[in-house]
């Protein structure tokens, strides 16, 4: 009895003792493969260029094409602005300048400032043989004037100075706006041109 009990405890000894050894044994590879200076970790390295190889470059902005190659539309390019030409002159030489109205179309009326009787009446019917829509012939009233004077409503001062030229006068300085005030004139009645008739042509 007592030998079989001591084989048993000999037996069991030799198990702890292998135990621990392996035990040891895993303890000391697990602390080679933490400590191992040579288990490094493996990076994403490119490998090393080959005698010949070209290595790569940095990434090249794209060339830029045409409208055509890319199929874009085209750009409209602006056209530089034409200048225009300068307006002619209408009145230069060998234009036709401006003429008076014909004499069917105007309106006159003289009134007499002078104490010649009948004198407008002579002169207004001289008007009607030159075609001239004569208005009835007046007096004005006031001091007599020595020069005949033409007055002129807006508009028609090619037709006044024309018949200045009738009556040979100074087309520059006997013809004038017509007279903001006609209340010298009797029986006014708003003529083209108004003849005021002076002591010159009166007889």
């Amino acid at each position: 009895m007592n030998s079989q009990a001591g084989e048993s405890n000999s037996g069991a000894a030799v198990r702890g003792l292998l135990l621990v050894l392996v035990a040891v044994v895993v303890g000391v590879l697990l602390l080679r493969s933490v400590d191992d200076p040579d288990d490094t970790t493996v990076t994403d390295t490119a490998p090393p260029a080959a005698p010949g190889d070209t290595l790569p470059t940095a990434t090249e902005a794209p060339t830029p094409t045409s409208a055509a190659e890319s199929g874009a539309a085209p750009v409209a390019t602006v056209a530089p602005a034409v200048t225009a030409a300068p307006a002619t002159d209408t009145t230069s030489a060998g234009a036709e300048p401006f003429q008076p109205r014909p004499a069917a179309e105007v309106s006159v009326q003289v009134a007499n400032s002078t104490t010649v009787r009948g004198a407008a009446g002579r002169l207004t019917d001289r008007f009607k043989t030159l075609s001239y829509i004569t208005k009835t012939p007046t007096n004005y009233v006031g001091t007599p004037i020595d020069r005949t004077r033409i007055y002129y409503q807006p508009g028609s001062l090619l037709e006044a100075r024309a018949i200045a030229g009738v009556l040979e006068l100074d087309a520059d300085n006997d013809v004038f706006p017509m007279l903001a005030d006609p209340s010298a004139v009797q029986g006014f009645e708003t003529p083209d041109v108004l003849v005021a008739l002076g002591t010159d042509l009166a007889e």
